[in-house]
């Protein structure tokens, strides 16, 4: 071989090691790509966080509504077995809710929010449907009065928390000041 030829050889091979060497990240590299990171960390678990309570509320809504419509239409399941017995009334609840958690005193649990059902002095019935931990799981509280609809509270206060704390259900207040009327 000829040096001209060594010589283009060992050109070739350090500019192989050369770009081989160019390959890897500085540690400002790895320090600057750790702190994107951070940042899109730091942004995006809120926003994962107030999209699940959101869902949470969405999901409290939408069983309300079909338990009032079902109760709208009759209240018999209700009389006889609770909210247990308003879902068994109606056959197409055991696809859509089939995650319900039955508890005791008739409630019923689901993506983290309480419902029942109470009888007013009246003799009609409210549902209700709450948060178990407010602001862990949900924080809205809401109302279905039959012939009347949904009504929702911002439950700012965490009044409505938890199992010993449902939403005080009376009907004066409902659609009045803060329990406005909600389209489900």
């Amino acid at each position: 071989m000829t040096s001209e030829a060594l010589a283009r050889t060992g050109m070739r091979t350090a500019g192989r090691e050369g770009a081989r060497a160019r390959v890897g990240l500085s540690t400002v590299d790895y320090l600057t790509l750790f702190l994107i990171g951070l940042v899109v960390v730091l942004v995006s678990l809120p926003r994962l966080r107030r999209f699940a309570l959101r869902e949470n509320e969405l999901d409290a809504i939408a069983l309300l509504s079909s338990l009032g419509q079902d109760l709208d239409a009759s209240a018999l399941g209700l009389r006889e077995g609770g909210l247990g017995g308003l879902l068994a009334a109606n056959p197409r609840h055991e696809s859509r809710f089939e995650d319900l958690e039955l508890l005791s005193g008739g409630r019923l649990r689901r993506h983290g929010y309480l419902f029942d059902a109470q009888q007013l002095e009246t003799g009609e019935w409210v549902l209700r449907g709450w948060p178990w931990e407010h602001g862990r799981t949900g924080l809205g509280s809401f109302v279905y009065l039959p012939g009347a609809g949904l009504y929702g509270n911002a439950n700012e206060d965490a009044a409505s928390d938890g199992p010993t704390r449902p939403p005080r259900a009376e009907p004066a207040r409902l659609g009045k000041g803060d329990w406005p009327a909600m389209r489900p």
